[in-house]
Order: structure tokens, then C-alpha cells, then sequence
């Protein structure tokens, strides 16, 4: 048999060419199992073994012969860091096509070629883009709106005391936040009852889980005095700028 040069661009193009119609084959094979297995004609098909890729080599083994040349070039991947040895390929595309008039599996993989009916199925290979992890900043709130701090019968008491005392500008005592909850909330007495305890709660897990709530006490005093974090220094000093004005 009279062997034809092939060159390497050719059976790189091939290559593609015959993966997404391999690729475009096994997903209208694997719809049209599930379509009979839904209406009750189950069949049984194993394509597992055509998903594995081929190269067009495997698929004319017969008919294709590959003998490699010296090296010519040698490209460096930075990322890959591999080389790849240029090969001559020992026969030409358009004359793929003078074979299927005598090979009936190189006419076959030309009538899937060129059968407009099969749906042209795009891959994309590059790299996908990572999804930012982090949460969606919040935008800063300006004021204190009820609707806010209610889901039904709950109230978001840890969005609202750290927004109390950062729209406050100084800290404030456990008392003073809930005097202001009361008003601004709208608290029934039933609320009223637990916004104390809810709001020390509040704060403590502020201070210990978040870390975004810090406080200090006068000595000789019990008193508790909260603020946010970053208004004191690290060794747990309020800074003059955040003091209380009485």
C-alpha cells in the first residue's frame, strides 16, 4: 500500500476534529438510553469504552503509520515543564477521503463528520475561573430601621447592638442599648423581658467569637463599657477619640 505523508498541523486538526464528534456522539448515545429507560424500553449499552480520548493513530491503525524523526524542535512549557518532540505524520487529510471509498470505517467517521444533523457541541478547556470565596460586603448602614433587625417573631439582636454602638460613635453600657432597643424597636413586653438578657448575650458572643466587640470598666466600678474593636489599642485601651463625652 502507497504511504502518504502526513503532516503534523493535519493530524493535530484531525485529532480535534475527530475527538468533539466522538464527544458529540456518546452524549446523543447516552440521551437516547435515558429517553428508553424513562418509557420503559431499557437498553443496554456500554459506551464506557469509547470515552476514554483517541487519537486519530488508534482510530486508522491500519492504515496509518507513524515513524518518528529526528528531533527538529523542542518547545519548554514553563507551566508543564515538558517538551514535546515534532513527529511527520506519513499521510494527508484530503487524502483520508480516496481511503473511505475502499475502508468502511474511514467512511464512517466521515459520514459522522460531515452529517449536519449530529449538533456541533463547543468544549471549553481553558481554565476555569475561581469563584471569590468571600462574602459579599455589606453595605454600611447609616441608620437604625426596625424592619432591619425583624425576621417574624426574631429579632437580629447582633446586627443591631453592633450597629447601636458604631452609629453611636463611643460605647455604651448594656442598659443604655436596651433603652434605645426598646424605643427604636418598638419592643412589646414580652420583648422587653428578654431584650436585656439577649442583648448581653449578644455582646458577649461579639466579643469572643467575632471579635469585633471589646470592653473596658471604670475601676471600682461594674459597670461594662462596649465598643467596637478597633477603637482600642492592643494592649485594651480606649483611645481618647472614642471616649465617652460625660
Amino acid at each position: 500500500m502507497k504511504k502518504i505523508d502526513f503532516a503534523s498541523e493535519d493530524i493535530e486538526s484531525m485529532r480535534e476534529v475527530l475527538l468533539e464528534q466522538l464527544q458529540t456522539l456518546i452524549k446523543k448515545v447516552e440521551k437516547i438510553k435515558r429517553t428508553l429507560d424513562k418509557i420503559g424500553y431499557p437498553v443496554n449499552v456500554d459506551i464506557s469504552e469509547f470515552k476514554k480520548p483517541l487519537m486519530p493513530k488508534e482510530i486508522y491503525a491500519k492504515e496509518i503509520v507513524v515513524k518518528p524523526e529526528k528531533e527538529e524542535k523542542v518547545l519548554k512549557f514553563s507551566k508543564k515543564k515538558e517538551t514535546i518532540t515534532q513527529q511527520k505524520m506519513l499521510t494527508r487529510w484530503e487524502d483520508i477521503e480516496k481511503r473511505a471509498q475502499t475502508d468502511p470505517a474511514v467512511k464512517e467517521f466521515l459520514d459522522i463528520m460531515n452529517d449536519e444533523s449530529i449538533p456541533v457541541i463547543e468544549f471549553d478547556y481553558g481554565k476555569k475561573s475561581k469563584k471569590n470565596k468571600k462574602e459579599e460586603v455589606k453595605a454600611e448602614v447609616t441608620q437604625i430601621i426596625p424592619e432591619n433587625y425583624r425576621r417574624k417573631k426574631n429579632i437580629l439582636w447582633s446586627d443591631y447592638v453592633y450597629d447601636v454602638i458604631r452609629l453611636t460613635g463611643y460605647p455604651l453600657t448594656v442598659n443604655e442599648i436596651n433603652e434605645r432597643a426598646i424605643k427604636e424597636l418598638s419592643l412589646d413586653k414580652e420583648e422587653q423581658q428578654a431584650s436585656f438578657s439577649a442583648i448581653h448575650s449578644s455582646l458577649f458572643r461579639l466579643k469572643r467569637n467575632q471579635k469585633s466587640i471589646n470592653n473596658y470598666a471604670i475601676k471600682g466600678s461594674r459597670t461594662s463599657y462596649y465598643g467596637l474593636a478597633e477603637w482600642f489599642t492592643k494592649e485594651g485601651k480606649l483611645l481618647k477619640k472614642y471616649a465617652r463625652p460625660f
